[in-house]
């Protein structure tokens, strides 16, 4: 999410205002709209510095209603790539429960990384559930169902906030990680990882006979979790980091006497997201440069192709002014 540039910038808009001018647009542009301007304050042009604009809805009289980019030399202008809104995707386990056999112990077990919010895959819980079947042995379904109960009241005593467990047929059930909530700058919303294993052992022990998995469970990953792309939750979470560098570094350590941070991302939003890499030469006896990042968020309001129109104009924004000296990316599918 977070690259080693020194200095990162966000605009974050919804549609391109129709208006010119850096004047014009502060003047008459609405909320979310968002605009590419030359650095003297007109139509972008080849070869000739530019930077992003968006309008806000702050106070206009003390000149809070929009928000600037730093100024871009197309010649410093190193990449610059476009990648589509893409939803994020939880993964999902199916669980089989084969013959119903008596004096047997089913399971199911859930190993789950990063427990706690430790982001280390070292720190991981078992959750587990059981059956046991007696002399006469039930169904397959009344199996499958006291393994469902016994997971989910395990998962109950840990908040019942982590995974999702429902049948899916007589035999079968999925397993299937929950999305989690962000709180920017405290929670950051993760994504569940864990790996499903099923087992099956006899209940009559034999003291020559090694305890064997006899395989009458088992499960299988049938969809990958996917973390998705220009999502609400990665929108939030970038937000609040870059701001750091923007605005108050220090994030309220001074209340009362603190600054407000305006944020502008939304928990809803569906972001195409680009971004343009580049670089400033240091102004000293050695030379250095200073690599920089501007990312532009264009909320698409609803995933259709459609609506990758704004963001095809962002992009034809940036051939004008760049030319040759970087590729552009081709546009998105509108249809």
């Amino acid at each position: 999410m977070y690259g080693p540039n020194q200095v990162g910038e966000l605009i974050i808009g919804n549609s391109v205002a129709s208006q010119t001018t850096t004047k014009t647009f502060i003047a008459s542009a609405t909320d979310k709209q968002i605009k590419a301007v030359s650095e003297n304050g007109t139509i972008v042009a080849d070869g000739v510095s530019f930077s992003f604009l968006q309008k806000t809805s702050g106070d206009a009289t003390k000149g809070l209603n929009y928000e600037f980019s730093d100024v871009i030399n197309p010649n410093n202008v190193d990449k610059v790539t476009v990648k589509a809104y893409a939803a994020e995707v939880q993964e999902v386990n199916t669980v089989t429960v084969g013959t119903a056999t008596k004096n047997t112990t089913y399971e199911i077990e859930v190993r789950l990384y990063n427990d706690g919010g430790s982001l280390s895959p070292e720190n991981f819980a078992i959750i587990q559930g059981f059956y046991v079947t007696g002399e006469s042995a039930e169904t397959t379904t009344v199996i499958k169902d006291g393994l469902i109960l016994s997971l989910q009241k395990n998962l109950i005593k840990r908040g019942n906030f982590e995974l999702e467990v429902v049948s899916a047929g007589s035999t079968t059930f999925t397993i299937t990680g929950k999305a989690q909530k962000t709180i920017p700058g405290k929670i950051i919303g993760k994504q569940i990882e864990f790996d499903v294993i099923g087992k099956s052992f006899s209940n009559a022990y034999d003291i020559n006979q090694p305890v064997t998995n006899s395989g009458l469970v088992t499960a299988v990953l049938t969809t990958a979790s996917n973390p998705g792309n220009g999502t609400g939750k990665f929108a939030l979470n970038f937000e609040w980091f870059i701001k750091g560098m923007k605005y108050e570094v220090y994030r309220q350590t001074g209340y009362p006497a603190d600054f407000g941070t305006p944020y502008y991302a939304s928990a809803t939003g569906v972001y195409n997201v680009v971004q343009v890499r580049y670089h400033t030469e240091r102004k000293a006896t050695s030379v250095e440069r200073q690599y920089k990042v501007l990312t532009i968020l264009v909320d698409k309001v609803t995933d259709t192709p459609a609506n990758n129109a704004a963001t095809n104009t962002v992009l034809a924004n940036l051939r004008t002014a760049i030319g040759t000296r970087a590729t552009v990316p081709s546009d998105l599918a509108v249809t």
